[in-house]
């Protein structure tokens, strides 16, 4: 009986291994499906080449610009007076790197680079998820055949930002500080933000010195015993400070990225006044929301989800979706609708709480899937709330 009772735990470790590689890559191949048919309906030309290209529109051609010429020192002759500095390096890096190997075009390389990051994103959220399929059925439906799963598609850096931030959080939920140290260089590389989950891992180490009745006072001291917990705090924002040093080199202007925003039409304000003027942007008759009104709602909902996140004691990760979407709320509302998306915590909470009940999960899962035709036309036509 004890073989018989071993041999079947087995087969369910087995079974559940299976479940949790092969549900993302389903979602994966009807993602491509669904985009496909969308790209065809409005392509004249239903190559796969075309295809490509066609998704890789804003942020993307920038990102393509980087990995085949690197970042500019000025003047150039002949071309546009905004750089390209304010496109964090990793991802761009990582391509090129493959194009040295590979010989196929930066777009194709970042497109599968793309699809088998959101790939890995889903392994690696199946632990944080607590092992909740139902849960995660749905976070792999929404990273891969949902909505905005063009974003992860393409040459954006929401696929290495979604990924590296798991990646994070699984590592500071096995309190493996140095590799969630690690994990915040390499966010810090992908984007300006990406060095805020610093926090998230101090908080975290604050939160094992309570669970070990360590005072507050206390803490300081505990921390300076703990050589390893200095070195995870210390190469956390190694990658912004490596883009930094290489500003100042080339360009002579270390905080490069954060001054051409200018040229982008970023100014600093209150996001406050930002999410107002979205909000009542209105100036045409009609029902439909324009796309300042959707930025401003889904700024909205994301800051109301990271309250969500606090209220069930995840303070790391909503004190760094918090700080990921206010930061960039202090210039204006551009790309929030991506920005929300890229944050792993609060699309697996969103996960968590729309799989709460059989009914509510079935008819979810059948949204996203259906609603990934009609944005992905919508990504194609150039819609501005999706930038």
């Amino acid at each position: 009986m004890a073989v018989e009772d071993l041999a079947r735990a087995k087969s369910g470790i087995r079974l559940t291994v299976i479940a949790v590689a092969t549900v993302p890559l389903l979602f994966l191949l009807s993602g491509l499906v669904i985009r496909y048919a969308a790209f065809a309906s409005v392509s004249p030309d239903p190559s796969l080449a075309v295809y490509a290209r066609a998704f890789c529109k804003w942020d993307c051609t920038w990102y393509v610009d980087i990995s085949e010429q690197g970042y500019e020192r000025f003047p150039i002759p002949g071309h546009s007076n905004v750089g390209r500095w304010g496109f964090f390096p990793l991802y761009p890096m990582l391509v090129a790197a493959v194009r040295t190997i590979l010989p196929f075009s930066t777009i194709a390389i970042a497109s599968v680079a793309s699809l088998a990051f959101g790939y890995l994103s889903c392994l690696v959220a199946w632990p944080l998820m607590d092992k909740n399929m139902r849960a995660y059925v749905l976070y792999c439906a929404f990273l891969l055949s949902g909505p905005f799963s063009f974003y992860f598609a393409t040459f954006l850096t929401e696929p290495l930002f979604v990924l590296v931030t798991s990646c994070l959080f699984l590592a500071l939920k096995r309190s493996s500080y140095v590799a969630a140290g690690l994990s915040c260089a390499l966010l810090s590389a992908t984007r300006v933000v990406g060095v805020l989950a610093v926090f998230a891992i101090i908080i975290r180490m604050f939160e094992e010195h309570r669970a070990k009745g360590g005072s507050v006072i206390g803490f300081p001291r505990w921390l300076l015993g703990r050589p390893d917990l200095i070195i995870a705090i210390l190469i956390s924002p190694a990658g912004l400070f490596a883009y930094i040093l290489y500003l100042y080199v080339t360009v002579g202007d270390g905080f490069a990225f954060v001054h051409v925003q200018r040229a982008f039409g970023r100014v600093t304000g209150n996001p406050l006044l930002f999410l107002w003027e979205g909000l009542s942007y209105h100036p045409r008759p009609g029902w439909q929301p324009t796309a300042p009104q959707w930025s401003a709602l889904t700024a909205i909902v994301a800051l109301a989800l990271s309250a969500v996140l606090a209220v069930r004691r995840q303070f790391g990760a909503a004190l760094f979706c918090a700080m990921a979407l206010i930061l960039p709320l202090t210039s204006n509302l551009a790309s929030m609708v991506r920005y929300v998306v890229g944050l792993a915590p609060l699309t697996m909470l969103t996960a968590v709480l729309l799989s709460a009940s059989k009914p509510t999960f079935v008819v979810v899962l059948i949204v996203f899937v259906a609603t990934c035709y009609f944005m992905t036309v919508a990504w194609l036509g150039g819609y501005l709330a999706l930038v």
